[in-house]
């Protein structure tokens, strides 16, 4: 028995389990910490994540007050534009300068549209009969749109003018008026294309036309027809201006439950 216990490997020795210096809570630091130390039992990877969730939480929650305070100081600062507004001109009156003047009467009936068209007889049929009889004539116009050829009646007090009239006649059309219009009228054009003669575009015709540089502008584009306008059909628009507060005026102006309208800012608005 003496020789076999010779060959057996000795019994192993079980030492006690002491707790290491990293599970130790150091007085100080837990009198200063809110929360109790770690468990010696806890898994190391659950403080971690426990820490990054926190994290997380604190974040979203500033996030989310932040989100709230600028929508807050939005509409504070945002007047209402179509409230202030007491008066818009077309200029033009063909398809879609008569579905703008009617998508902007529609919105507040107090509101006067005037438009300015060349044909008396067509002024006598929308002032009468409330029917653009040259264009769209099988829709009704809202009652207080009024149309004259006459310049500086239509002009007169004009908060903002939607310049509706063909490219290749804009230069001598503007031209025309331009004793009438207030240098600090915007205008917000319709008219697509360039000039067949000299290559310009709207942005470059009607300052030029009016012969004022500074004349506010904005270009009102998009995949939209005049049809879908006067039908109240779900569609969409564009307004871009190098002048952010001015586009943001116009898309309040025109916006509806049918018409979306969509800002854009940017130093190449060319009304093209």
């Amino acid at each position: 028995m003496a020789a076999a216990a010779a060959f057996l490997p000795p019994a192993p020795i079980f030492r006690p389990r002491t707790t290491t210096a990293r599970h130790r809570a150091s007085p100080i630091c837990a009198a200063a910490s809110d929360a109790p130390p770690p468990d010696a039992e806890t898994d190391e990877g659950e403080a971690p994540r426990s820490g990054r969730k926190d994290r997380r939480r604190v974040v979203r929650i500033a996030w989310e007050k932040l989100v709230r305070w600028s929508r807050s100081w939005r509409s504070r600062n945002r007047s209402d534009v179509l409230e202030t507004t007491r008066k818009v001109v077309v200029l033009g009156g063909g398809s879609f300068g008569t579905a703008m003047a009617a998508q902007v009467a529609a919105k507040k009936p107090d509101l006067e549209v005037a438009m300015l068209l060349r044909d008396d007889l067509v002024c006598r049929s929308i002032n009468h009969r409330h029917v653009n009889s040259k264009y769209l004539s099988e829709y009704s116009l809202p009652e207080n749109i009024v149309a004259t050829t006459s310049a500086s009646e239509a002009l007169a007090g004009a908060d903002f003018c939607f310049h509706a009239v063909p490219v290749q006649f804009s230069s001598s059309f503007l031209g025309s008026i331009s004793t009438y219009v207030d240098p600090k009228l915007p205008f917000i054009s319709l008219s697509k294309g360039l000039e067949l003669n000299t290559l310009r575009t709207m942005s470059q015709i009607i300052p030029l036309a009016l012969g004022n540089p500074r004349q506010p502008f904005i270009v009102l584009s998009g995949p939209s027809f005049a049809v879908e306008l006067m039908e109240k059909l779900p569609t969409a628009m564009v307004v871009a201006s190098k002048d952010k507060k001015l586009a943001s005026a116009v898309q309040q102006l025109l916006a509806s439950s049918n018409l979306r309208i969509s800002t854009s800012r940017g130093r190449n608005c060319r009304g093209t």
